[in-house]
């Protein structure tokens, strides 16, 4: 009885934050993170990707060498995993002026590890279920660039 309680006040409150102006929670869409497998090398893999996101003006602002640092602590047979993070401040202006939360979208992150012989390259989408149209024409735009990348990195 408790949990019905429960669930009927939160029912409530939420229908009175909407009848208060608020919008109701976005629910990303599905289908966010897209892989890509190649026999490439894991180096080979890293310096594609960062030719190719800054030849698409993006800055490489940072990088996280996770099999490198569990290496490091001593688990000698890690594979190499890392995700590096990049932005453009043009387009991250452009975005922010529509709708100034999306900023939990940013940086764009692109990640790579090996599995079995193989190098994998996984990148976060955006979402394109905003309730702005516009933000959404960004993210459509986002990620068929976010995907440029990745295609050109395992592409032989």
């Amino acid at each position: 009885m408790r949990c019905w309680r429960a669930a009927c006040l939160l029912g409530w409150l939420w229908s009175l934050s909407i009848a208060a102006g608020a919008s109701p929670p976005v629910v990303p869409s599905e289908a966010l993170v897209a892989r890509y497998q190649t026999d490439k090398s894991f180096d080979d893999v890293v310096f594609e990707l960062d030719f190719a996101i800054t030849e698409r003006n993006f800055r490489i602002t940072g990088r996280n060498t996770i099999g490198k640092g569990l290496r490091e602590r001593g688990y000698e047979d890690f594979p190499d995993v890392e995700v590096i993070h990049f932005c453009s401040l043009e387009l991250a202006r452009e975005v922010l002026l529509l709708d100034p939360g999306f900023v939990a979208q940013m940086p764009c992150r692109i990640t790579v590890h090996e599995e079995g012989n193989m190098t994998v390259v996984s990148l976060i989408k955006l979402p394109v279920d905003h309730p702005d149209e516009r933000v959404n024409a960004f993210a459509r735009r986002m990620n068929a660039t976010l995907t440029e990348i990745a295609e050109f990195a395992v592409s032989r």
